[in-house]
């Protein structure tokens, strides 16, 4: 599959329901018990079902969200997770594959692959995380369906305090990285002409990531975007409920945030996008 399957005129306007960990933490469950990793896949469905009428794409887990692609509308392509989804990240090491799910099985079942790479081009494991990104990206040309590189640039300390510092490190990692790819999901680079100095740089398209952002502050970082020459963004975390002191947690009031404020949001994005794009 290519990417003209995950855009439309506007660009690439994508919905990630690829963290089964967090919607099952965010509703109370546990994944290793499988009536709990049912409801959880459950969850996922809705979710996809409720917000993938509002996106060009959805990014789920296959481990445990497959059955979301069931119900997904004809304009909205599918991306496959290819890490391992269902333990908890170590940034220092080497992604580890999903073991029931691969290239294969994400080119039959017509999806894009793509692979969360927490990554710094001066870290100890930098260059097996290059090689495994090489193998992927050949692997993937070789079955004839795109690769995304979702590259979550990792600091031991926050990005706003080292502004600069981040910045360099984005740019000389997706200098090592583009070639062995077809598009990156990128966290926002702190300001508009930074932004731009990314797009300058880049021989791919890219689109912003939310990752782990307030929804009203990645609401702006996707205007800004646009506008210093992305192409479209991924939209995750915001898709579910703040965490609040001594919060009831359960599917129930995931199910309703879904169904809500989730869906608003999807929504106000997708014409934000429209506006600027078209």
């Amino acid at each position: 599959m290519t990417l003209d399957a995950l855009r439309d005129k506007s660009g690439y306007s994508l919905i990630s329901l690829a963290d089964p960990l967090t919607v099952a933490e965010h509703a109370g469950l546990l994944l290793r018990d499988p009536e709990q990793e049912a409801q959880v896949a459950e969850l996922i469905s809705e979710a996809s079902a409720i917000l993938a009428p509002h996106a060009t794409g959805v990014c789920i887990a296959p481990d445990v969200g497959f059955s979301a692609v069931t119900d997904l509308p004809k304009n909205a392509g599918v991306v496959f997770e290819l890490s391992d989804m269902l333990r908890a990240k170590d940034p220092l090491t080497v992604p580890v594959l999903a073991q029931s799910w691969g290239i294969e099985q994400t080119r039959n079942n017509y999806g894009v692959a793509k692979l969360e790479l927490y990554y710094n081009p001066q870290e100890e494991e930098a260059r097996s995380k290059k090689q495994m990104v090489v193998e992927l990206a050949d692997y993937c040309r070789h079955e004839g369906i795109a690769f995304i590189i979702d590259l979550v640039l990792y600091l031991e300390t926050a990005k706003e305090k080292y502004q600069a510092q981040f910045l360099e490190l984005q740019l000389d990692a997706i200098a090592e990285l583009q070639e062995y790819c077809d598009l990156f999901m990128l966290e926002y680079p702190i300001d508009p002409l930074s932004a731009v100095t990314l797009t300058a740089g880049l021989d791919v398209p890219w689109i912003v990531s939310g990752r782990g952002v307030a929804y009203e502050v990645f609401k702006e970082q996707v205007r800004a975007s646009f506008e210093s020459g992305a192409q479209g963004y991924v939209i995750g975390s915001q898709l579910l409920p703040a965490e609040t002191p001594n919060e009831q947690r359960s599917p129930e009031r995931v199910a309703d945030f879904f169904a809500t404020t989730a869906r608003d949001r999807v929504i106000e994005l997708e014409r934000i996008s429209k506006e600027i794009m078209l």
